[in-house]
């Protein structure tokens, strides 16, 4: 899904939400990162974007809120520019894109002034499994977990959670983590029992 910017964090969304509701002719509340996630992740994105939004047949999205203003992102979304194909989003699905696009640095969620964990994932092109780590800005969490889950139809399917380790690195914590197949997949971190961080990967056949 290919993308081509700096305002508060705390209003990315809302602005977002406000263009794109414009756009479409309704009013969505809000962008909800955990929803624009799976849709980044059913669409694929990361055939284009690279498994980490760092780049790849697409240009990087990670800190895209930095360079582009969010109604810039929703716009790209809405009336993207060839190859990027042409998604059939409701303005509510627009607004929680940008809202998934806007934190995958860390940013701060819903401008609570928390900052997100980040993801990186080894090899960046998976075949058969891959080692994830993950950055917290403080202490990590003890019941840090990660797994993988991928969309199938109606049904999901995955690994159960994983426990992530410690590393040498205090912020930093590891696991190895293992796909069944190639295509789509999530990665689900999974802390402080109810927060959670998603960033696709697309496995290589």
């Amino acid at each position: 899904m290919p993308i081509f910017g700096s305002w508060s964090r705390a209003s990315l969304v809302a602005i977002a939400v406000t263009i794109a509701a414009a756009a479409c002719g309704s009013h969505p509340s809000s962008g909800d990162p955990k929803a624009g996630a799976a849709l980044v992740q059913s669409s694929n994105c990361a055939g284009c974007h690279g498994g980490q939004f760092q780049g790849d047949l697409g240009p990087k999205l990670v800190g895209i809120e930095k360079w582009r203003r969010p109604e810039q992102i929703a716009k790209a979304i809405t009336n993207p520019e060839p190859p990027m194909p042409m998604f059939a989003f409701t303005p509510q699905q627009v607004a929680d894109v940008v809202a998934y696009l806007s934190q995958l640095d860390g940013s701060t969620a819903n401008g609570g002034g928390v900052m997100r964990p980040k993801i990186s994932i080894l090899p960046a092109k998976p075949t058969d499994s891959a080692m994830v780590s993950v950055w917290f800005s403080g202490s990590p969490p003890p019941d840090a977990t990660v797994e993988a889950t991928m969309s199938m139809g109606h049904s999901m399917m995955g690994t159960s959670p994983i426990k992530l380790k410690k590393t040498g690195d205090p912020h930093k914590l590891t696991a190895k983590v293992p796909f069944g197949m190639g295509g789509p997949w999530m990665i689900k971190v999974r802390y402080d029992k109810s927060q959670e961080v998603d960033m696709p990967v697309n496995v290589a056949q």
